[in-house]
């Protein structure tokens, strides 16, 4: 069972591969990249998110995920981006990013088949040319467990 991975697939076209994003620190100002020939979009908020709208333009999006709230890592975590994936043509989202929320739907709490489940469907919705993520970089997530050190001092 691929419980800890799925590649994610489903049909759509051709994209231009985005070249750059901008990432938002706290205190700055508002900016996002769109590139003209494909329409990629990265939009960075307030918290560090970044909202990577990505164009369903590939017969696959490409993407494996690893985590879930059955899982020893309660949020979904891009583990690969395949080369031939409309993820990788669009740019912005990148291995190690947490997964918040997909077209909307926060991911928090669902089990690792749901979220694979919810990304497979809403790439494969016809009604929308795009899919949207909410992400985050895995160090800058609170709800992520950190590394600690403890140091003993002798007297």
């Amino acid at each position: 069972m691929k419980e800890d991975q799925d590649l994610l697939e489903t049909e759509a076209s051709t994209m231009i591969h985005q070249q750059s994003m901008q990432r938002l620190s706290k205190g700055e100002q508002v900016d996002f990249h769109v590139d003209e020939e494909s329409g990629a979009l990265v939009v960075p908020d307030q918290q560090g998110n970044l909202r990577i709208t990505v164009k369903k333009t590939k017969p696959i999006l490409g993407i494996a995920i690893e985590g879930g709230a059955n899982t020893k890592h309660p949020l979904p975590r891009i583990i690969n981006i395949h080369e031939n994936g409309a993820a990788f043509e669009a740019g912005g989202l990148e291995v190690g990013q947490l997964i918040l929320e997909v077209d909307g739907q926060k991911v928090e709490g669902l089990q690792h088949q749901d979220v694979a489940r919810l990304i497979a469907e809403s790439f494969a919705r016809r009604e929308r040319h795009d899919i949207e993520f909410l992400v985050v970089e895995a160090k800058k997530s609170n709800l992520e467990p950190k590394p600690t050190a403890l140091i003993f001092l002798e007297a």
